[in-house]
């Protein structure tokens, strides 16, 4: 799959939604699940050993759903004001990634965003070692997002956990038992 497909394959399997990540869980909950990184729902890891017990948790998640070696989309997307440009790179940390997608925040939520509001959407094709991204997520220092079209699923880590949105709600429920002491208390999974 090419840079330019993700967009087709986007819009196909998740027509309901902006490739947003806080916009999934809302409109697939039948689908969505939160896990918490670290025991107690502890939001923020504070020494090497919630680190390693982060990324444990995180690692296991991804290679539960889509295997350790398995490639992905890693996407992330920058809110702007600025008139979109033709597609660019944009360098980061943990490489370049090409500009796929310009959104028209207003045209698409005209009652959430006001004129002149874009997401640029970023896309890298990978595979393997996911750690020093997973830990920039869970610093609150980038916010991505891991899209499977083989597994048909979407990992979602934020600061403080990952949200997961696979393809039925029986994977959801199978997930959700096999996971149950890593998730929320509350009733609403949040």
């Amino acid at each position: 799959m090419t840079e330019n497909e993700f967009i087709h394959y986007w819009n196909k399997e998740y027509p309901e939604s902006l490739p947003i990540n806080h916009e999934l869980k809302w409109n697939y909950p039948d689908r969505w699940l939160r896990v918490h990184s670290l025991p107690e729902s502890k939001r923020y890891a504070d020494s090497m050993e919630e680190y390693k017990i982060l990324l444990d948790r995180q690692n296991q998640l991804i290679n539960d759903l889509i295997g350790e070696k398995s490639d992905v989309f890693i996407s992330f997307g920058l809110y702007t004001s600025d008139q979109p440009k033709d597609n660019n790179e944009e360098l980061t940390e943990f490489g370049g990634f090409l500009k796929v997608w310009t959104i028209d925040l207003h045209k698409e939520r005209p009652e959430e965003y006001e004129d002149e509001m874009y997401f640029d959407i970023y896309v890298k094709w990978e595979n393997g070692n996911r750690d020093e991204i997973l830990t920039a997520i869970a610093d609150d220092e980038i916010r991505a997002m891991f899209v499977s079209p083989s597994k048909k699923c979407v990992i979602a880590p934020y600061d403080g956990g990952v949200d997961l949105i696979v393809d039925s709600m029986e994977k959801r429920d199978s997930l959700r038992d096999k996971y149950k002491d890593w998730l929320s208390e509350r009733e609403d999974g949040l």
